[in-house]
């Protein structure tokens, strides 16, 4: 007689313990950085946490939230980052650009599966998935506003309204180089056989030539 689908089989913990939810979207963020959300499926994911689908669905109500919530988790996790690199109250100034980036870059060398998910399968994927990449997005663009370097003082509306528009696409030009540049290091993508250091020095180097809009 086969056994019931929501009962433990093979040692495996309930499908009700709270603990369970952690390592579900632990093995999201897994197969969805390996599969991507079209592909992936909850059998997949059950099957990388070690438990049974009908698990999955006690947490979850089906793949589409299972991907927000480990998307939600990735996000967060990358505004750690930047936060723990420099605070809100902290002065920004090029120098704590460059560790910000620094602090990111070497996140995302050590979440590879984060890095996936966050940069590959994160835009259009569900509609809180466009959702939160523009609240990303524009969070980091408006952070950015710290690091523009002028000497420029605007005489006149006018010219506050020039420079103002400068300093904009100056700063949504760099959140975008800062988002693009890590897909196309990726599988085949085109910097994908460049070294790491002559990236991150380049990086830098244009990061420092954007915001200063003198």
């Amino acid at each position: 007689m086969a056994e019931p689908a929501d009962l433990p089989v093979r040692g495996r913990p309930p499908a009700h313990r709270p603990s369970r939810r952690q390592l579900i979207i632990t093995a999201a963020v897994r197969v969805f950085a390996s599969k991507g959300f079209d592909e992936a499926s909850i059998q997949d994911i059950a099957a990388e946490a070690q438990v049974v689908p009908t698990a999955v669905y006690y947490h979850f109500s089906g793949k589409e939230e299972l991907f927000d919530v480990a998307l939600r988790r990735v996000v967060g996790a990358t505004n750690a980052v930047v936060a723990a690199a420099r605070s809100d109250d902290e002065p920004g100034d090029f120098t704590a650009l460059k560790r910000v980036t620094a602090a990111v870059w070497d996140w995302i060398e050590a979440h590879p599966d984060e890095a996936r998910l966050l940069y590959l399968h994160m835009p259009g994927a569900t509609q809180q998935a466009r959702v939160l990449r523009r609240d990303f997005e524009e969070l980091h663009i408006e952070r950015s506003f710290d690091y523009i370097v002028s000497s420029r003082v605007p005489a006149t509306r006018r010219s506050a309204a020039a420079t103002h528009a400068t300093q904009s696409l100056a700063v949504r030009t760099l959140t975008h180089l800062l988002i693009a540049i890590q897909p196309m290091r990726m599988d085949d993508g085109p910097l994908s056989r460049q070294p790491s250091k002559s990236l991150r020095m380049a990086l830098d180097a244009m990061s420092e030539r954007i915001l200063t809009v003198d």
